[in-house]
């Protein structure tokens, strides 16, 4: 299965946040040029690793820092012998929740919590509406207020949001749950040929108080069945070997849907002095 990061979409989001990006056999570099230092270059979960091709990039470019994300434990090996070495901090989430969408909505609903499938009727019988939305501004705004109102987020993410959105097309779906023309909650899910993935997730505190988030997410999930995807990827939980207490909260809702836990490596990074 191809990673998000490793589709001709991603790649077209990267560049219109900033990067250069490289694609040569169906891998995706990120290159991030540094004035007056040189280079910062990332590859993210590729279906191959080719130190050779990441050789002549660190060149190319007067890299001082490379990251590379595998898959999985036996590409570890060749990183960690080519002089790579485990970072501390991944750039991307190390560890998830898949849900195995070949199974029947009824089977879903069943390997959940059952406060969970309680909450999806509670939120049900408070009338509240969902919508498959395009207003991509609207949900960038409303995410954002969210997040600084919740987290204390200062730095903006509405462009990046924008231009996922713009980057993906038919392929990312944005979902709102509202009540009376208010928006309660929002999650935008963009797609690669199989896997869902819950990118962007936001909710006001009245749409906790209504379980608005419980039927978003499940809404999001009955949509990414019905558009083919065998998994959906809920895009990270509280990993104990990287802990981030401030995970912990919203790990254990993805928890409450049922599911796999999925495990890689991390990230391994290697350093140079680029002049």
């Amino acid at each position: 299965m191809v990673d998000l990061r490793q589709t001709p979409q991603y790649a077209t989001f990267m560049k219109s946040i900033g990067w250069v990006v490289e694609r040569e056999n169906a891998i995706n570099y990120f290159i991030k040029k540094i004035p007056f230092i040189g280079s910062f270059i990332k590859i993210q979960r590729p279906n191959r690793i080719d130190i050779e091709r990441i050789d002549n990039l660190i060149h190319k470019y007067k890299a001082f820092q490379i990251v590379i994300e595998p898959k999985d434990t036996n590409q570890q090996s060749l990183i960690t012998n080519s002089g790579f070495r485990q970072s501390r901090i991944p750039f991307i989430p190390a560890k998830t929740i898949y849900i195995n969408l070949t199974k029947s909505e009824k089977q879903l609903l069943f390997e959940m919590h059952s406060k969970t499938r309680y909450n999806i009727k509670k939120a049900t019988n408070n009338k509240l509406q969902v919508t498959h939305s395009n207003k991509i501004e609207e949900f960038a705004e409303f995410w954002q207020k969210c997040a600084l109102k919740q987290r204390g987020m200062f730095l903006s993410q509405k462009k990046e949001i924008v231009n996922l959105y713009k980057a993906f097309g038919k392929n990312i779906h944005l979902i709102f749950i509202h009540k009376k023309g208010e928006i309660l909650s929002g999650v935008l899910m963009p797609t690669s040929k199989e896997i869902a993935y819950y990118m962007y997730a936001a909710s006001s505190d009245i749409g906790k108080k209504l379980f608005a988030p419980t039927l978003n997410t499940w809404e999001a999930i009955k949509l990414a069945k019905g558009k083919g995807c065998e998994i959906f990827d809920f895009e990270g939980i509280f990993d104990e070997r990287f802990p981030l207490k401030s995970w912990i909260g919203f790990t254990r809702f993805k928890k409450s849907f049922g599911g796999t836990e999925i495990k890689y490596p991390g990230a391994f990074t290697k350093y140079f002095f680029p002049f």
